[in-house]
Order: C-alpha cells, then sequence, then structure tokens
C-alpha cells in the first residue's frame, strides 16, 4: 500500500458518508427513527436518529473496496465488532436499553477482536493484557456515546483524533493502519456536513458506539512504538485525552452529586462550555481546537528527547486539570433558565 491509498480511501469515505447521510435520514423519517424533543432536549423537531448508520456503511465499503481483509482477520474482526454495536445502538436509539445490556455488548464486541489478536502489547502477562484492552475498548467506546451531547461533537472529534491517528501510522510505515484511520476520519467527516453547525440528521448510539469502539481498536492494533516506553504508551491517550477527560468529569460530578453516572443531563464539558459564555456552535469549535492541540502534542512527543516529552505531557495534564476544575465550578442548573442554549441528542 502507498500514499495514494490512504487518500483514496479518505476520498471514498467521505464521499459515500456524504452521500448516504440523506438517503438514511429520509429512511429514518419513513419508519420512525426518530429522536423526538423530551425535557432534557431543546431540539424543536423530531430529528432523524440513524446517522450512524451512513457512518458505519461508509467506513465498511471503504474498506472492503480498498483493503485485502482476509490478509489481515483483525480487520475483519473490527468490523464484526462495530456490527454488533451498530446493532444494539440502533435497539437503543428505537427503543431504549438497559445500560448494563449496553455494557455487555460493548464486552461482546471487544471479546471479538481480542480472540483475534488485538491487545496491548506492552504487558507480558497474558491476563493483564486482555484485561486491559477490555478496559481500554470499552471505556473509550462509552466515552464517545456519552460525548454527542452536541450537534457536531462526536464526529468531529472522531474525525481529528483519526487523522492524527493516520498521520502516526503513516509516519511509523504502518500504512495498512493508516488506512483504516483514514477510513474513520473520511466516513465521520461526510456525517460531519450533515450534523454541523445545525442537525439535519443525528448519529444515534449507533453512530457513536460504533465510532469509539472503531477509534479504540484501531489505537490497539497500530504499533506507537517510539524510542521509550512512556512515549508510545502516552501517544494515542493524548490523542483520546479530550473523550476521556470529558467522561472523567462528568463521572466525578455525579458522584458528588449522588447521581447515576448514567443518567444523563447537561453537565459535561461542552455544556459548561456553553454556560462559560460559548454559544453552542463556538463552545463544539473550542473543542476542536483543544483535540487538535492534543494531537500535535502526541506528534511533538514521538520525536522529542524523553525529558522534553515528559514537559509536554505534563503541560498537558495540567492543562486538562486547569480545565475541568473551571468547569467543575459551572452552575449547570443555569440551563433550565437560559434558552439560547441548544443541545443535540
Amino acid at each position: 500500500m502507498l500514499w495514494s491509498d490512504i487518500v483514496e480511501i479518505f476520498v471514498i469515505t467521505t464521499v459515500i458518508s456524504y452521500l448516504i447521510t440523506p438517503l438514511v435520514r429520509m429512511i429514518a423519517f419513513r419508519t420512525g427513527y426518530l429522536d423526538h424533543p423530551k425535557s432534557n432536549k431543546v431540539h424543536a423537531h423530531p430529528t432523524p436518529l440513524l446517522g450512524g448508520v451512513g457512518i458505519y456503511i461508509a467506513f465498511t465499503a471503504g474498506l472492503f473496496t480498498t483493503v485485502n481483509l482476509g490478509q489481515d482477520p483483525r480487520l475483519l474482526s473490527i468490523i464484526i465488532g462495530a456490527s454488533i454495536l451498530l446493532v444494539v445502538g440502533l435497539v437503543d436509539d428505537r427503543m431504549g436499553m438497559m445500560p448494563e445490556v449496553k455494557l455487555l455488548a460493548q464486552f461482546l464486541a471487544a471479546m471479538v477482536v481480542i480472540k483475534s489478536g488485538v491487545r496491548i502489547g506492552f504487558l507480558q502477562n497474558y491476563y493483564l493484557s486482555t484485561i486491559l484492552t477490555y478496559l481500554w475498548i470499552v471505556g473509550i467506546t462509552n466515552s464517545f456515546n456519552l460525548l454527542d451531547n452536541m450537534n457536531g461533537l462526536s464526529a468531529g472529534i472522531a474525525t481529528i483524533a483519526a487523522v492524527f491517528f493516520g498521520i502516526v501510522m503513516w509516519s511509523g510505515s504502518q500504512i495498512s493502519i493508516a488506512v483504516v484511520s483514514f477510513a474513520i476520519a473520511g466516513s465521520s467527516l461526510g456525517f460531519l456536513k450533515h450534523n454541523f453547525p445545525e442537525a439535519k440528521i443525528f448519529m444515534g448510539d449507533s453512530g457513536s458506539l460504533v465510532l469509539g469502539f472503531l477509534l479504540a481498536s484501531t489505537a490497539i492494533l497500530g504499533s506507537w512504538s517510539t524510542r521509550f516506553l512512556t512515549t508510545s504508551l502516552a501517544m494515542p491517550v493524548i490523542i483520546l485525552a479530550y473523550p476521556i477527560f470529558d467522561t472523567t468529569l462528568v463521572t466525578i460530578m455525579r458522584i458528588k452529586e449522588g447521581r447515576s453516572i448514567f443518567q444523563g443531563g447537561r453537565d459535561h464539558s461542552s455544556h459548561r462550555l456553553a454556560l462559560l459564555g460559548f454559544k453552542k456552535k463556538r463552545a463544539v469549535l473550542v473543542v476542536y481546537g483543544i483535540c487538535i492541540c492534543l494531537g500535535v502534542s502526541a506528534l511533538l512527543i514521538q520525536r522529542l528527547s524523553l525529558k522534553s516529552a515528559f514537559v509536554v505531557i505534563g503541560i498537558v495534564i495540567m492543562s486538562l486539570f486547569a480545565l475541568g476544575v473551571r468547569l467543575a465550578m459551572v452552575d449547570t442548573g443555569r440551563f433550565g433558565r437560559i434558552k439560547s442554549v441548544k443541545e443535540a441528542g
């Protein structure tokens, strides 16, 4: 595979996702697959929920047309795992689902890829490596599911993260993994045009679960080998640091307030940014900017000495910590009194 293969799959997946999304939107209206306005949502009209189907179709079609899946069973296992979560997400979007059942499905999808040989490799102990892989895949999958709370947020962050994954893999001559990364990026980007700044369609759980799973699995599938183990481990974590940050913030605040961590609400980092004075669109763009900075930081530590890399990692940690402290001070109860702040899903 060459650099042209990366460009090809990015273009293919972007175009397919962009063109097929209006079609699945029409199907959603005809089948009643809609997100109806509720007390904890502010969109005024029923909105289609099948965006995840378009993302999934674009991703799988891109891989099947550009990659020989028979040469690497791990790629096929990732598609199977994503298919499981697509179905689970569609059921959840239509009828609702207990969090425990959804969590079990995520472990099942993770098991599929782990059985094919996709495991975190820096631990020599098989059982520890397997447990950590389960936790990583399920954790990142859930973080993107929780992150889908404003127009364009989850799809945009997925696009940015996947692009940086692809750059790292390409620079390390892992072209096949770079192709997978840019397939994720293209699938997300094509959908994004229909979801941001105004949402004509939502990706739903079928989209957020699939995107989180694909990114988590691809991060393990690729090799992040640098001169130092610390920087190798830090790179994918830094690229995906914002979803991890948002989930951590929400979990801590809900536990502190005595609420279930599975309970929905307008207490995510994006909502808190909106309450600090950013309009919805600008709040999402601010998050995009943070994610780009995180991706650049990951590229930097790949090339720096260990001491300099630790400085960059320290700056990232302290910056996110400071942001978390500031956002935790925001009174999210004010949302009920601010009608101009809107949320999508």
